[in-house]
């Protein structure tokens, strides 16, 4: 028996229909029904990014739109013309087998498909990050990497996060394309058409650095993927599929469930080849992703990453707002390319949006090989702020006011109760810090949404304020109280309380005198 899943004609993708029901579709299937999918699904965020990446790469291959009005038209037609999917399947289709042994999808085919017994491999849970794996040590689950065997479709789910997510792995094995990973931007959408319509990127917001001359995507790449390849011409096509690692698969009979999600298979994955694949020159043009947004320090742009303890909203500003580059400034940011784009082309082009769908997924690493957490949170975005300045300005300084607030209440509560070289209420405040950004969340929605239309801004950064100094109130209150009964902690708190009043207080008149003086 010869081994075989063909991701283009095998189903192994999982969406959801508009029902709620789930599916699984081939590649090929998930396109042409597309117009009548809802969205992507897996438990991995990661998985869900690399798909989409995926799609969005044979999509852009299938259609290339090089104007607005290729995406208009596109967009009039409700769906990606079947004629040509199934063209591109006649042609490619034989690039998307698993298990091939001249052309395995992804993978290197100078490697062994059946390799000798002495040979380094690695066991395939190292695909997933939630899985421990030898010296990779995920803290939240438990067992043995050698006890897990994948069915076909999730070891190609987890092959498809290696070109967004590979990180780096100790000495020699560096990141995929775009360094450490970047919190990717996904477009939204009421289908799965939808969503990879608006991914379709024109030329004039592709990487400046991409070879228009070059284009080495998967389905034309050559099957061999050299060990630590350092490759000067990389197409945007490329970079959706860039294979960061040199890997091989090894396809044995399974006569028990895929440990991952429990499905049965004629063909499992136990091992696998795992090296260093491509990489471009250190001293290559900065590579910015189209759905990654980048800060500029004076030097190369930087992806924006997760942090620990601060969530997505927090980034809301430099992950989804334009900003204007003045002289002195010392930090840009650069929102991502895909929603430059839709803010600049015309309103008659793809859906109505009032409020812009977007989807993101960040992986929180050490910078190195430590893997902590994945991050994913879904936004609407008003359309008006993808263009108006002067409105993200105003997002942005909000979002400054809160921040500078969070660091008043933590001194003022440091002040209040902490000994000179305590850590003793460390504990509490660290609470009362995740408290304040929590509860600010939903009244921040509110704020952007009064922000993006120009007659109620001013109201909105006003009521911002105001329930920013509120919660700053509260939640140091509720976290002094938590610190003891006793009499001097009885004074300590009401001191605390009216110093950490009169401090925000003093914040938010400024800030109102700052407007003021603005409007004058």
């Amino acid at each position: 028996m010869n081994p075989s899943f063909n991701l283009w004609t095998d189903p192994w993708i999982t969406a959801e229909r508009r029902d709620g029901s789930r599916t699984d579709l081939s590649l090929e299937q998930t396109l042409i029904q597309a117009p009548n999918l809802l969205a992507l699904y897996d438990p991995n965020p990661l998985v869900v990014v690399g798909i989409h990446r995926l799609l969005t790469a044979i999509v852009q291959d299938i259609m290339a739109p090089q104007s607005t009005a290729d995406l208009r038209m596109i967009w009039r037609v409700g769906g990606f013309p079947e004629a040509k999917i199934r063209a591109f399947g006649e042609q490619y289709a034989q690039r998307f087998d698993l298990f091939s042994e001249d052309a395995p999808f992804l993978q290197s085919a100078d490697l062994p498909l059946f390799p000798e017994k002495r040979e380094n491999k690695w066991e395939i849970a190292i695909l997933f990050y939630e899985l421990p794996t030898s010296t990779f040590v995920a803290h939240y689950q438990h067992g043995l990497s050698s006890d897990h065997i994948f069915c076909p479709t999730c070891a190609a789910r987890g092959l498809l996060t290696l070109p967004a997510f590979a990180s780096s792995g100790g000495a020699g094995i560096k990141p995929s394309i775009n360094g450490v990973p970047p919190i990717y931007v996904l477009p939204g959408g009421n289908t799965l058409f939808e969503r990879l319509w608006a991914s379709l990127i024109l030329p004039e917001y592709q990487p400046k650095a991409a070879s228009t001359t070059v284009d080495a995507v998967w389905w034309r790449h050559d099957p061999v993927v050299e060990y630590k390849a350092i490759v000067h011409e990389v197409s945007y096509l490329h970079s959706l599929t860039f294979p960061a690692r040199r890997v091989r698969l090894h396809p044995t009979p399974m006569t028990e469930p895929c440990t991952r999600c429990g499905a049965k298979s004629a063909w499992g994955v136990r091992t696998m080849i795992y090296q260093m694949g491509e990489s471009r020159p250190d001293e290559a043009m900065p590579w910015l992703d189209p759905f990654a947004a980048y800060r500029e320090h004076g030097e190369a742009p930087t992806p924006i990453r997760p942090q620990k303890g601060k969530a997505l909203w927090r980034e809301f500003a430099g992950l989804f707002l334009p900003m204007t580059k003045e002289e002195g400034q010392k930090e840009h940011t650069l929102p991502p390319n895909v929603l430059y784009q839709r803010g600049n082309v015309t309103q008659d082009i793809g859906p109505d949006y009032a409020l812009f769908p977007v989807y993101c997924v960040g992986l929180r690493t050490d910078m190195k090989a430590k893997i902590f957490e994945w991050l994913e949170a879904s936004f609407d975005v008003p359309a008006a702020l993808l263009q108006d300045v002067n409105a993200s300005d105003v997002v942005r300084t909000g979002i400054e006011f809160a921040t500078d607030c969070a660091r008043t209440i933590a001194s003022a509560f440091h002040k209040s109760f902490s000994r000179e070289g305590s850590e003793q209420y460390t504990e509490f405040k660290n609470r009362m810090i995740d408290a304040y950004w929590a509860a600010l969340a939903d009244p921040f929605r509110g704020f952007i949404n009064g922000v993006a239309i120009r007659d109620t801004r001013e109201t909105a950064r006003r009521a911002w304020l105001e329930v920013v100094v509120t919660i700053g109130n509260r939640v140091f209150k509720a976290a002094s109280e938590s610190v003891g009964s006793q009499a001097d902690a009885l004074r300590k708190r009401v001191e605390g309380q009216a110093l950490c009043g009169a401090w925000l207080g003093k914040k938010q008149k400024d800030a109102l005198g700052e407007s003021a003086k603005a409007e004058v």
